[in-house]
């Protein structure tokens, strides 16, 4: 009964946003132009109180994520962790990114700045990751009808991305970024495997007996679950204590079935060519982003991912409709 109302509530939410989104009409930019700058003066109180340990896990997560790697420090502002943070602001960052490539902001470096510096101080890959996929996926199929411009400001920040890595490469080969991805890669990686196979596995495992249709009901996770990872993988410590599915679709899976995870990704497509999002490039590169991410991390009734669906799906974003980048283009 508590989760099918958490389940209730989400669709509330959802709902809500839709119309809050539709309400901004076109005043998007200004909207998300609030959300940056304060983001940007939370972002400095951040780094106001990094030195001082006794203030600092109110706006850094710092526990240990990946083998070898002691806890730093990692930006999360006033979420409850980094990676929600990184996804939390994905819709203003990819707008300023967006709008940079294009062209359109007057102060391009002060953007970039805003965007670039928390969203690689929060160190979410899962994060990056999605986004750096969309934005090229986008590009690509989208090459013809994009100005010189933007793929000036790619090639940029491509040519910047690479020497910066370079550089940290060879002046400290043994930094926590590149043991991560050196972890990710290996398959010691935590995270990285609770997100992606353990998830799946998991989820296979709850509903593979009888239940692979319509998966095992909302809330039963955490009960069945427990069972499993005791009785069957024999886990012990704290991660017998507290079971949950840290991916948004092998959660779907395990709670509803096959049923219901081919039910929202179908939900997902229809509206896609409905509204036809892929004549809007912003709205288009943020749904392949939180298309990926769904396979990658969240959680059913995360308010950031139907905060995410909310925009893409209702968001007008004028500017970057692809007929009017064509006519820039001319």
């Amino acid at each position: 009964m508590v989760s099918t109302t958490l389940v209730f509530t989400a669709w509330i939410f959802l709902f809500t946003s839709i119309y809050a989104v539709r309400l901004l009409n076109d005043g998007l930019y200004r909207a998300f132009k609030a959300v940056i700058i304060l983001n940007a003066l939370l972002f400095l109180a951040a780094l106001l109180i990094l030195p001082f340990p006794q203030a600092r896990d109110l706006m850094w997560y710092s526990i240990p994520i990946s083998p070898e790697i002691p806890g730093f420090p990692r930006l999360k502002l006033l979420a409850y962790e980094s990676s929600h943070y990184a996804l939390l602001m994905t819709p203003v960052f990819l707008y300023f990114i967006l709008r940079v490539m294009t062209g359109k902001s007057n102060h391009p470096l002060l953007v970039v700045l805003a965007v670039g510096v928390p969203l690689a101080f929060s160190l979410s890959f899962g994060v990056l990751a999605a986004l750096i996929i969309a934005l090229i996926i986008g590009s690509i199929i989208y090459i013809r009808n994009l100005s010189a411009t933007y793929y000036r400001y790619f090639l940029y920040g491509a040519m910047f991305t690479l020497v910066a890595a370079l550089l940290v490469y060879f002046l400290w080969p043994e930094n926590p970024v590149y043991t991560r991805i050196h972890n990710i890669f290996s398959g010691a990686d935590t995270s990285a495997k609770g997100r992606l196979r353990d998830s799946f596995m998991f989820a296979f495992d709850l509903v593979r007996n009888n239940r692979l249709i319509m998966g095992i009901g909302p809330g039963q996770i955490k009960i069945l679950a427990h069972d499993l990872i005791i009785n069957s993988y024999q886990y012990s410590g704290e991660y017998a204590e507290v079971v949950r599915i840290p991916n948004s679709m092998a959660e779907m899976l395990a709670t509803y079935g096959f049923y219901g995870a081919l039910l929202k990704t179908f939900f997902l497509l229809f509206f896609f060519f409905r509204l036809k999002i892929y004549n809007n490039l912003y709205r288009f590169i943020l749904f392949i982003f939180m298309f990926i991410y769904q396979f990658t991390g969240s959680f059913t009734v995360n308010i950031a991912e139907l905060g995410t669906w909310a925009i893409i799906f209702s968001a007008r974003a004028k500017e970057f409709d692809i007929n009017r980048l064509k006519e820039l283009k001319a």
